[in-house]
């Protein structure tokens, strides 16, 4: 299984920095690795709401659909999204903290992704390159709300369109 936990502090309001967290669309703006992301449902973020992410495998036109599911949400403070195929298992647990002052948080990402079934014995490998991609997708992330912050936004707008690069 590969899993990173990661530490952001940014100089966003903890409302504001979880609200664009929990907004799962996002993701195709500051993780290299999504091309797209998509809300499948409408309505209010709740327990069960679910994202259509594309994946992107290197460069080229392979590319994985998955599914993320809102499977635990205590807003503004945490919010829980799994993954899962025949081949594969994705948990990615998010919490938003406040910061050092008030208009700070602290953002905490806990990854972990496993291959299933026979593939699970590629588990030591997909660790190695999971800790430099998830690297950049938080740093990416951590760019995107500082930049929020600079530009005086008070969050992400909820929308549900797909994000693209």
């Amino acid at each position: 299984m590969a899993n990173i936990i990661e530490h952001i502090d940014v100089p966003l309001a903890p409302s504001s920095a979880f609200d664009y967290v929990a907004d799962f669309t996002t993701t195709a703006v500051w993780d290299p690795m999504i091309r797209s992301s998509v809300r499948v449902d409408e309505g209010p973020l709740r327990v069960g709401s679910s994202f259509a992410v594309t994946l992107s495998l290197g460069s080229g036109d392979r590319t994985i659909p998955m599914v993320y599911t809102v499977t635990a949400l205590d807003a503004p403070h945490r919010i829980v999204l799994e993954t899962r195929g025949w081949w594969y298992v994705g948990r990615d647990d998010i919490g938003v903290a406040p910061g050092a002052t008030p208009t700070s948080s602290r953002v905490r990402w806990d990854a972990t992704f496993a291959l299933r079934g026979p593939l699970a014995l590629l588990d030591p490998l997909l660790a190695r390159g999971f800790r430099g991609v998830a690297a950049k997708a938080v740093a990416g992330l951590a760019r995107e709300l500082t930049a929020l912050a600079g530009a005086g936004h008070d969050g992400h707008d909820g929308a549900t369109e797909e994000v693209g690069r």
